[in-house]
């Protein structure tokens, strides 16, 4: 990433490949024409997470989906997310960079309240982000 808080096509077919994914350019900038809601040819983290999913839904089982997602998130491999991983990779991926909003919804998905978010809670706050309409 080049750190411009949106994910160009070159960008995007790029993390595709390296998931293991098969698509060609035309898909891929088919997906972003429609997810594209900025209309600017790029993606920020919510479009990012409507062509993942719609990516890996054609692929992968759901768990498996949100278990790849996890580890983008779980950057020290500890089996949780840190509030430091969290707010990293919210801000490399720049949609949302103001502390306060990351501090609440780190504090929203961890449920247990132990300053970190295990698997179960970053399941559940996934598939609660994500609509019905993402899938589409």
């Amino acid at each position: 990433m080049d750190r411009s808080g949106a994910i160009a096509l070159d960008e995007l077919e790029t993390a595709i490949r390296n998931l293991g994914l098969e698509q060609t350019r035309d898909e891929l900038d088919k997906i972003i024409d429609e997810v594209d809601q900025r209309g600017n040819h790029q993606i920020d983290f919510d479009e990012f997470c409507v062509v993942m999913r719609r990516l890996y839904m054609k692929k992968r089982s759901w768990n498996e989906v949100v278990k790849e997602c996890f580890s983008v998130f779980d950057r020290s491999e500890s089996s949780v997310i840190s509030k430091k991983d969290f707010q990293y990779i919210l801000r490399e991926l720049g949609d949302i960079t103001d502390n306060q909003i990351i501090d609440e919804i780190f504090l929203e998905a961890d449920v247990d309240g132990n300053g970190l978010i295990d698997y179960d809670e970053f399941s559940y706050m996934v598939k609660n982000y994500m609509t019905d309409d993402d899938i589409n």
